[in-house]
C-alpha cells in the first residue's frame, strides 16, 4: 500500500493517520515520507520520527507535521486482507479512512493486478451514495472520486477471478465457491446502483499492490 497526501497545516503539529484492519490481517514494513524526507521510527514527539501503534480499528502512524503546503507519504505491506475461494477472490480495498477530519477535494484509487484476469471482474463503490469515476487500462484499475466529506470512508470492492493471483500465500483461503454468496450480499444490502462488470477481455493488469494518491487541504490535521 502507497498512500500520498497533499496536506497545509498552520504549523507544526501533531498528525495522525489510522489504516484499517480486519481481524486476522498482516500489517509489517511501515515508512513515512514528508516531501522527501524519510522519517526514522521513534515516538512520533521528535521531528523526524514516526510511531506505530494500535489503534482501536487497526494501526495508527503518528508523527510531527510542520506548518505549510508539504506531501506526505506513507508506505505499509498488508496480508490477509482478501479471501481467495474456489471460483473467485473477493478484495475490499480501504481507500480512504473514515477518521480524516476535513473534506477531500481529489481523491484517485489505482488497483495493480499481478497478472490478466481470465473471466470477468465485478467492482463497485462502498458505499454507493458516492459518485466515483473508474477506468481501466493495460496494467491498472483506476478510480476517482471529488469532494468527499470529512470522516467518510470509501471502499473499492473487487471481485476477481481466481486465476489473476500469482499466489495465494498473502490472502485467506475457503476451499468452496464464493461469488453466488458475494453477489446475494450485494443484492440483499438494498444499495440502488449495480457494480461495474469488466469482461476478460478487457486490458486489465495487476494485484497485489494498491497505490492511492490523495489531495487534500485542511486547516489542521487530526490531532491526538
Amino acid at each position: 500500500m502507497l498512500e500520498h497526501v497533499s496536506v497545509r497545516a498552520d504549523g507544526r503539529t501533531a498528525a495522525a493517520w489510522q489504516i484499517t484492519m480486519q481481524r486476522g490481517e498482516l500489517f509489517a514494513q511501515p515508512s513515512l515520507y514528508v516531501d522527501e524526507r524519510r522519517y526514522r521510527p521513534g515516538d512520533g514527539k521528535q521531528p523526524g520520527t514516526f510511531h506505530i501503534s494500535r489503534a482501536v480499528t487497526g494501526i495508527r502512524f503518528e508523527w510531527q507535521q510542520p506548518g505549510g503546503a508539504h506531501s506526505v507519504r506513507i508506505a505499509y505491506r498488508l496480508a490477509l486482507v482478501g479471501t481467495a475461494y474456489t471460483d473467485v477472490v473477493d478484495l475490499r480495498v480501504p481507500v480512504w479512512e473514515r477518521d480524516w477530519p476535513v473534506p477531500v477535494r481529489k481523491l484517485t484509487a489505482v488497483l495493480k493486478l499481478p497478472r490478466l484476469p481470465q473471466g470477468r471482474m465485478i467492482l463497485w463503490i462502498e458505499p454507493q451514495s458516492r459518485q466515483a469515476a473508474i477506468t481501466r487500462s493495460t496494467d491498472q484499475i483506476r478510480m476517482q472520486a471529488r469532494d468527499i466529506p470529512a470522516r467518510s470512508p470509501l471502499i473499492l470492492h473487487t471481485v476477481l477471478p481466481r486465476n489473476v493471483l500469482t499466489s495465494f500465500d498473502g490472502v485467506n483461503q475457503e476451499t468452496k465457491p464464493g461469488l453466488a454468496a458475494i453477489l446475494d450480499a450485494r443484492r440483499n444490502d438494498n444499495r440502488d446502483r449495480w457494480p461495474w462488470v469488466l469482461a476478460a477481455g478487457t486490458v486489465l493488469g495487476l494485484t497485489a499492490v494498491v497505490v492511492l494518491f490523495r489531495t487534500a487541504r485542511s486547516r489542521r490535521l487530526q490531532r491526538r
